[in-house]
């Protein structure tokens, strides 16, 4: 694990209590737990510039190449285990709203983590986000939750199934500004399905 002078201007992050920025590393996710299991505070980011054994869903390879965001959040919702699910859901609803919004791209939701975007001169369907959700809970509350996501916008990708905002767009994207953007619509979605889960548990 390497850290780094980011490159990316973080100061405007909506919600953001904390970042850890780092150069390279294995995967955010692992980093991620070391935070959670040292108990530091809800809301910290971590954010990579590559992963070396980034993984998606069932143990999946997910290709973090520069240029791309990789990213884990720590949080820590007052709310029960039976409810956490969701936020994949909720989470890839605010990344394809947030790329629907920037970049005019046609955007769905493939249940339960993955994001995909309309390629038009391909014709088809492909992959532009994969999010992975990990959480610790006791008696049945959950203590801590990890969002982990990978966001394919300025990499290359070798992957058939998978395309990033640039090569739909045919130029690079700010990457500052698509993690404004997100951040700003996932707190929104956030605080609702928190509140709305308190609700349904009392």
């Amino acid at each position: 694990m390497k850290t780094c002078d980011c490159d990316l201007n973080l100061d405007t992050l909506p919600g953001i209590s904390k970042i850890v920025c780092l150069d390279e590393v294995d995967s955010t996710q692992a980093v991620g737990r070391e935070l959670a299991l040292e108990g530091t505070a809800e809301k910290t980011l971590v954010l990579a510039e590559t992963q070396t054994a980034g993984k998606g869903r069932l143990g999946r390879e997910w290709e973090s190449g520069p240029g791309g965001v990789y990213m884990t959040l720590l949080l820590k919702p007052e709310t029960g285990v039976k409810f956490l699910p969701h936020l994949s859901v909720l989470s890839g609803e605010a990344v394809a709203e947030t790329i629907t919004e920037l970049y005019g791209i046609k955007t769905r939701i493939k249940k339960p983590n993955d994001v995909y975007a309309w390629h038009p001169r391909r014709r088809k369907w492909l992959k532009i986000c994969g999010i992975l959700t990990e959480s610790s809970s006791i008696n049945k509350e959950a203590s801590w939750l990890l969002l982990g996501m990978g966001v394919n916008l300025n990499n290359a990708l070798r992957l058939e199934t998978a395309v990033s905002v640039k090569a739909i767009k045919g130029k690079e994207v700010s990457r500052e500004e698509f993690l404004e953007a997100f951040f700003r619509n996932f707190w929104l979605e956030y605080s609702a399905w928190e509140y709305g889960s308190q609700a349904k548990s009392s």
